[in-house]
């Protein structure tokens, strides 16, 4: 067993934990970031990297976010298109006034490279010592700090950061966050070429099927003339419904009257894969004794979107500011710490609550059909849910059914 000192353990080096190491770079600290994966490696995932991405990037050091547009393979995307159960698409742009002097708001980039680009980061500081291909395999809390044990070492450490996905060790180990079955996904996803029928400004497809609502089927444009596809259902209906993903997915491409057409002359070009998403009842307990939680492992994903990077990416950059505090004072216990849930709930709760609005709305095919086709005969509707992407007080505007109860009526 080999034995190592830091100042902050990572584990996880996904966007989270890459993100929370490479902000602190310069903070003087030493940093372990332990993964159990080599990079580079893929994950089931959509690909997108919405604005809240791009805004993280762009505050964290050394011109990261500049050598992120020279240097990732990624596809621009301006807006989303929804189709709703009854077949109406509905185009809202994420942008609805641009100008042609303005950056995507928004791009597609396969996650095997937007990770090795951030792991690539990592090695350029001294300061950052990553660890790939070893599982941690217990963490415990010691008088003066953490100790973590993978196969091969004993790392000590002031405190620890879980960014170690939806099983993470760091949060059964050390927190009561608990993943409820009830607040879980499972999604499938493959990659296509020759789908045809995107947008001209590459917005990415969202159809909500009928009979699997609040589920989506989603299709993005991704680089190299492939199209990312999969479909994400809640766990309770899989379970309630006996229902399979992948034959599922399947059916829909091969037989749906509005899907399959776009997918005439495509070619699968990789397995249907499967990942489990949890998506957030509450944004409680991320913190404790000389721990903290972030993205998948504080189980933050967007209940109506299912994105995830934009809150890990988020949820690090948060973490960065308390743990600098939490270094200038000494103090890693609970409450020196606690500032980092209330970062987190001031910085994305409201965002979140509203989501979760929006997905318990769209079970009902009835109010999804009323709503796109109002949308599509008000330009001014359009443009208030657009700002639901992108803006925190429309948000919760569209958390209040009385919302759309005026909307759909004219008022």
């Amino acid at each position: 067993m080999t034995h190592h000192d830091y100042d902050i353990a990572i584990v996880g080096a996904g966007p989270a934990g890459a993100t929370l190491a490479l902000s602190l770079a310069h903070s003087g600290l030493r940093i372990g970031i332990i993964d159990k994966a080599r990079f580079p490696r893929d994950v089931i995932c959509g690909d997108a990297l919405s604005g809240q991405v791009l805004n993280v990037l762009k505050r964290m050091p050394d011109s990261i976010y500049q050598d992120f547009l020279r240097d990732v393979p990624k596809t621009p995307s301006w807006g989303i298109r929804f189709h709703s159960p009854g077949n109406h698409p509905l185009e809202l742009p994420y942008i609805p006034q641009r100008t042609t002097e303005q950056d995507p708001p928004g791009y597609i980039s396969p996650r095997l490279a937007f990770d090795r680009f951030l792991q690539e980061r990592l090695s350029r500081y001294p300061s950052i010592h990553p660890i790939e291909g070893e599982a941690v395999k217990e963490v415990k809390i010691i008088p003066d700090g953490v100790e973590l044990q993978t196969e091969n070492r004993i790392i000590h450490a002031r405190m620890v950061a879980g960014a170690d996905g939806i099983g993470s060790l760091v949060r059964k180990s050390l927190s009561n966050r608990t993943l409820d079955k009830n607040y879980y996904c499972m999604a499938v996803r493959t990659y296509f070429e020759g789908v045809t029928g995107f947008h001209p400004e590459n917005f990415i497809d969202l159809y909500f099927i009928k009979d699997l609502l609040p589920a989506y089927l989603w299709i993005f444009p991704e680089v190299d003339g492939r199209a990312n596809v999969g479909l994400g259902l809640p766990y309770p209906l899989l379970i309630r419904d006996r229902l399979s993903l992948k034959p599922i997915l399947k059916k829909l491409i091969s037989s749906d009257p509005f899907i399959s057409k776009r997918f005439i002359n495509a070619r699968q070009v990789t397995p249907i894969q499967a990942r489990g998403l949890a998506i957030h009842r509450n944004l409680h307990d991320l913190s404790g004794d000389r721990y903290l939680l972030m993205g998948d492992a504080a189980l933050g994903v967007d209940p109506f979107s299912g994105e995830g990077i934009g809150f890990a990416m988020a949820s690090a950059e948060s973490a960065a500011a308390v743990i600098l505090e939490c270094t200038r004072t000494g103090d890693y216990s609970a409450s020196g710490l606690a500032d980092y849930d209330h970062r987190i709930a001031r910085r994305t709760e409201k965002e979140h609550n509203a989501s979760a609005a929006m997905q318990r709305y769209a079970r009902y095919s009835w109010l999804f059909n009323m709503v796109v086709k109002r949308a599509n005969k008000s330009k001014a509707f359009q443009e208030l849910l657009s700002a639901a992407f992108t803006n925190v007080d429309i948000r919760k505007r569209l958390g209040n059914p009385l919302f759309y109860l005026r909307m759909l009526l004219g008022g």
